[in-house]
């Protein structure tokens, strides 16, 4: 049997609309090419077939299957599970639909039923590659990249301009800090080009469709930068925001440029833009909050820090910032309360914390404590009475 691990990536990966064209696409609007932009059109038009008594099962299984997908591209994950349900009743060896109703089961935390449907697609084709990739992926997810490449590589070998196995990895390469690999399969990826990428859907962990392109500029640039190749890094990411001026490309470079001695303008201008265009991305508003706070504009800065801590609970870091900002206007209380949330909910900000305090004299053991003792409480705020322990 194929081991198949917890898998956060499968859950951000549909293969929803990747079923080919029939004759449920005679409605003109009951069709998998209209989904990127007009997902409720495409449900109301499959609607309309499933509702006629003369549709044939052959129509009606694919018409669930699209639908269903249209559901799945408006984060309604039980109304697309009940669809590919109903279309893998009619159509048992789909094996694109039976992935998509894996990649629903694990947005809907059904990690069980995810692998068993991955698993009958390879039962039913050993050399489907989305379906190899999901198992190289599980690999990754569990911390086995060296084994994740290995499933990377045979998908690969079936299909070598299969997106996700090339994106998938890179990411594994990255890990192993094999950066020559990396690229390698990083420069193949952005080859394709935006038409031929996007061909494939790809979905954030929240469930939003972003462009694939842009995703792979942004991966490529996240190498160069590892690396220390600041100005390539630099230019993937201006090949982005010239293709696409939407909140995605403009947060990665602003997010870079925040970095970037002396670039702080350009990010803060990328990100306002990113702001405006109604970008929902953590990166904007906490690095907005960077900017401010370097600014010593602490007011505008926690304003920042609010929407970041609201777009991406549980953020420890946006809320350990937040009570910093609340310490440099001597607002002890809230400063307190933010930084007790923070290393409650984020294991790196605890460490962060507790070598803070430890320099500063405020906690003299050399382990974080396992739960918020009075003692510890007490360092805490001690600390945000005193504007030096950073």
């Amino acid at each position: 049997m194929v081991r198949l691990a917890v898998l956060g990536i499968v859950a951000a990966a549909s293969l929803s609309c990747t079923a080919p064209a029939t004759a449920a696409d005679q409605d003109g609007e009951c069709a998998k090419s209209l989904l990127r932009t007009s997902p409720e059109i495409v449900i109301a038009a499959c609607s309309r077939i499933l509702a006629e008594p003369n549709t044939s099962s052959a129509e009606r299984g694919r018409a669930l299957s699209v639908r269903g997908s249209g559901y799945y591209h408006t984060k309604r994950w039980d109304f697309a599970a009940k669809d590919y349900d109903a279309a893998i009743a009619l159509m048992p060896t789909d094996e694109e639909l039976l992935l998509s109703r894996a990649t629903t089961a694990s947005r809907l935390g059904d990690l069980t039923l995810s692998h068993s449907l991955i698993e009958k697609v390879l039962t039913l084709n050993p050399s489907n590659p989305n379906a190899i990739w999901r198992v190289g992926a599980s690999y990754a997810d569990a911390g086995e990249d060296r084994s994740a490449i290995r499933y990377y590589d045979m998908a690969l070998a079936i299909a070598p301009r299969n997106q996700y196995a090339l994106l998938l990895s890179s990411d594994s390469h990255q890990r192993l800090r094999r950066f020559d690999e990396a690229l390698k399969t990083a420069d193949a990826l952005v080859a394709l080009g935006p038409d031929e990428i996007n061909l494939q859907p790809y979905f954030d962990g929240y469930g939003n469709r972003l462009d694939f392109y842009i995703v792979a500029l942004k991966n490529r640039a996240r190498i160069y930068w590892t690396v220390g190749q600041f100005d390539r890094a630099e230019q993937d990411l201006n090949a982005a925001v010239t293709y696409r001026r939407i909140p995605l490309s403009l947060t990665a470079r602003g997010h870079l440029l925040t970095y970037r001695p002396g670039r702080e303008q350009e990010a803060f201008a990328d990100l306002q833009e990113a702001k405006s265009l109604g970008s929902e991305q953590y990166e904007t508003f906490f690095d907005l909050g960077l900017i401010h706070a370097k600014r010593q504009q602490f007011r505008e800065a926690i304003a920042e820090f609010d929407r970041a801590a609201a777009i991406d609970p549980p953020s420890g870091e946006a809320f350990r910032m937040r009570a910093l900002m609340h310490r440099e206007l001597d607002e002890t209380d809230l400063a307190f309360d933010d930084m007790v949330l923070a290393v409650s909910i984020e294991e790196s900000v605890l460490k962060r914390t507790v070598l803070a305090l430890r320099t500063a004299g405020y906690w003299r053991s050399n382990q974080a404590p396992d739960e918020l003792t009075p003692d510890f409480k007490d360092a805490i705020r001690a600390c945000m009475l005193d504007k030096l322990c950073k």
